[in-house]
C-alpha cells in the first residue's frame, strides 16, 4: 500500500541520469513524478502518453521528472527523449525514494502538492491514462472541483462488444476447472477468454493463478501485469504477483 493521501513527502538531493543533481520536489509547484522502467512495455507506453499530456500544462506552475532506479541501464534517458517526455530524470539510489512512498508497481505518477504533500497515486492504466492524470493535476492545481475529477476518474463504461459474454463463459469455465485442480484445461479455457476479449481483466487474472499453481511465475507474472494494466485494483493479479515474487 502506497504512503497516505496528504502525507509529507520527503525532498532528497538526487543525481540526475545527465550527471548533475536535483531535488526530487521543487519548490513553490506541483510537482509530477513518474517512476519507470526503462526496458518495461508499459513504461515505455505511460512516457509516450505522458509526453502528449505535457503540453496543456506548458507555462503552469508544475514540473515534471521521472524516477529510476540506480540500478537501471542508461537505456532510461534515451527512453524519456525519445518519447518526448519532457522533465529531468531522477536516479533513486537503491530505491531509498520508491520506498519511502510505500510503492510497488511500475510505472507509477506521483503528484505532490505545493507544501510537499502527497496529493495523488496513478498507477499505469492502458485506457484514459492521460486524462486521469491530467484531471488530477488540474484537481491539486484548483482547476476543477471534486465532482469534476471523479467523473473524470470514473467515466461511464464502454458498451460491452459482442465477444464479451463468450468471454465470461469462458472464464466461468475454466475458473471451475482450476478449483477441480485441472490445471491443464483451465489455462486452456482461460486463454479463450483472454482471446475473445483482450481486455477482460479478471480473465487475465486468472490465466495468472492458474500459471502460478502450474509453476510457471515468469508467464503468470506477465498475466498479472496485464491484468493490473487494465485494472490497478485488481485484487487476484496484485496478491497473486506478489506470491510468485516472495522467495
Amino acid at each position: 500500500m502506497h504512503a497516505a493521501i496528504g502525507s509529507p513527502v520527503a525532498n532528497p538531493g538526487m543525481p540526475t541520469l545527465g550527471g548533475a543533481s536535483a531535488p526530487a520536489l521543487a519548490d513553490g509547484v506541483v510537482n509530477v513524478l513518474v517512476f519507470y522502467r526503462p526496458a518495461q512495455e508499459n513504461s515505455t507506453a505511460a512516457l509516450r502518453e505522458l509526453g502528449q499530456c505535457q503540453a496543456p500544462f506548458a507555462g503552469k506552475p508544475v514540473r515534471w521528472a521521472g524516477v529510476v532506479s540506480s540500478a537501471a541501464p542508461a537505456a532510461a534517458a534515451a527512453l524519456a527523449r525519445d518519447s518526448g517526455f519532457a522533465g529531468p530524470v531522477l536516479v533513486d539510489e537503491g530505491d531509498a525514494f520508491y520506498g519511502s512512498l510505500g510503492l510497488a508497481l511500475h510505472p507509477v505518477v506521483v503528484i505532490v502538492d505545493r507544501d510537499h504533500a502527497l496529493a495523488a497515486f496513478e498507477p499505469y492504466r492502458s485506457v484514459n491514462f492521460c486524462a486521469v492524470v491530467g484531471a488530477q493535476l488540474r484537481h491539486v492545481l484548483g482547476e476543477i472541483s471534486d465532482a469534476e475529477l471523479q467523473a473524470a476518474l470514473e467515466p461511464p463504461p464502454p458498451p460491452e462488444r459482442g465477444n464479451g459474454a463468450a468471454a465470461r463463459s469462458q472464464r466461468s469455465l475454466a475458473a471451475a476447472l482450476y478449483d477441480a485442480g485441472h490445471y491443464d484445461k483451465a489455462a486452456v479455457y482461460a486463454r479463450k477468454s483472454v482471446a475473445a476479449d483482450p481486455r477482460y481483466a479478471d480473465a487475465q487474472a486468472l490465466l495468472g493463478e492458474i500459471l502460478r499453481a502450474q509453476g510457471n511465475c515468469a508467464e503468470a507474472l506477465a498475466a498479472y501485469d496485464a491484468a493490473l494494466a487494465l485494472d490497478a485494483a485488481n485484487a487476484t493479479a496484485r496478491e497473486g504477483r506478489a506470491r510468485c515474487k516472495a522467495p
